[in-house]
């Protein structure tokens, strides 16, 4: 069996939760679990957030949604991204979201030769520029929507664009639009049962927008905030060993050379693991509780690292190239501040190849 690893802690995806409970009170809970839980599995990590009494569920595709449904979970799960799914909907019980007046009509047909009907959530684009009615859109076509014989109009959605800046200038922009929307469908006599904008950054950061139901995504899975746990470990165990003197070339493009006789471990992770090449000669792990380079560059399936100064290393040691050992810590955020980018990009990285191990 592969050598790497992902180690999932179900015990501190509960405790970040618990921190969203905390934050918000008595709201529902749409736990975000799109990308495979942001590469934590979505199975495993759904199974426990339905136990721990979120009220949905959310994922990016319907293919997402129905092999949740296959692995016999039952919370109510919207789908945000997909406009030609009516069978698979109604079938597997899934909520649309809805952006748009055609394909609500389409729900609409479908639900009505079952003679059914379909609960979906409309979404509104107040500032975000991606999917979403905007709002002089929203003010015509969601009294419309909602007049479709065979649809239920059970919640209404935006999204905000930057709620994670210090600045909330437009973010409160977005807020007060979305609530003078929702205030003016209701002198319409369009009502909802969940109205929800706040994504990670604002459940931590904006209580105002917490309204009826809150959208955590990356906090679940430990970031955001200092008070938080990561749940992912990715851990591994070296392959191979070797003493080479001082001047030897390591890796493709000769791009490190040794300035001493040094002690080279090849460990069996690399990029197609989600192990940035954009970590060459700059990455590190951690082996016995010390930090050791990355050296060389970082190759599909190895990375080489130096562990010259680290005694009693051998086969058996475990390296960790996210997590922690004794009082030293890797995270996501870190290995993304070093390649450019965001944890998001590095947790969703971590490749099908990596099996899961849940504790």
């Amino acid at each position: 069996m592969q050598k790497t690893f992902a180690e999932i802690d179900l015990n501190a995806l509960a405790h970040n939760l618990g921190v969203v409970k905390k934050k918000t009170g008595n709201i529902n809970i749409l736990a975000v679990v799109k990308a495979n839980a942001y590469g934590h599995g979505a199975v495993e990590i759904s199974q426990r957030l339905v136990r721990e009494g979120v009220s949905y569920l959310g994922t990016a595709f319907t293919g997402e949604a129905v092999a949740l449904r296959d692995e016999g979970i039952k919370a109510p799960i919207l789908v945000f991204f997909d406009r030609d799914h009516t069978e698979e909907c109604l079938h597997y019980g899934l909520t649309p979201l809805i952006f748009d007046f055609s394909s609500a009509k389409k729900f609409s047909a479908a639900a009505g030769k079952l003679k059914r009907r379909l609960s979906v959530h409309i979404k509104v684009d107040t500032g975000m520029g991606r999917l979403g009615l905007t709002l002089s859109e929203a003010r015509k076509e969601i009294p419309r929507i909602a007049a479709l014989k065979n649809i239920v109009v059970e919640g209404l959605m935006s999204h905000f664009s930057e709620a994670d800046l210090r600045d909330k200038t437009f973010a409160d922009e977005q807020l007060n639009a979305f609530l003078s929307l929702r205030k003016e469908l209701r002198r319409k006599g369009v009502t909802v049962k969940y109205s929800h904008i706040a994504n990670s950054a604002a459940v931590l950061s904006m209580p105002s927008a917490h309204l009826d139901m809150v959208r955590p995504g990356i906090m679940l899975y430990g970031y955001g905030d200092d008070g938080l746990k990561p749940v992912l470990s990715l851990k591994s165990r070296i392959l191979m060993m070797k003493k080479v003197p001082a001047g030897t070339f390591i890796g493709y493009g000769r791009t490190f050379v040794t300035k001493r006789k040094s002690i080279i471990a090849t460990v069996p992770a690399g990029y197609a693991d989600g192990y940035s090449r954009r970590l060459s000669n700059k990455g590190e792990v951690l082996i016995k509780g010390k930090r050791a380079p990355v050296i060389g560059r970082v190759c599909m399936d190895t990375i080489m690292v130096d562990v010259t100064d680290i005694p009693g290393v051998d086969l058996d040691s475990e390296v960790a190239l996210i997590g922690s050992q004794g009082k030293e810590k890797i995270t996501a955020a870190d290995i993304a501040e070093k390649t450019g980018t965001i944890a998001y990009e590095v947790l969703t990285s971590v490749g099908p190849r990596v099996r899961r191990v849940y504790k």
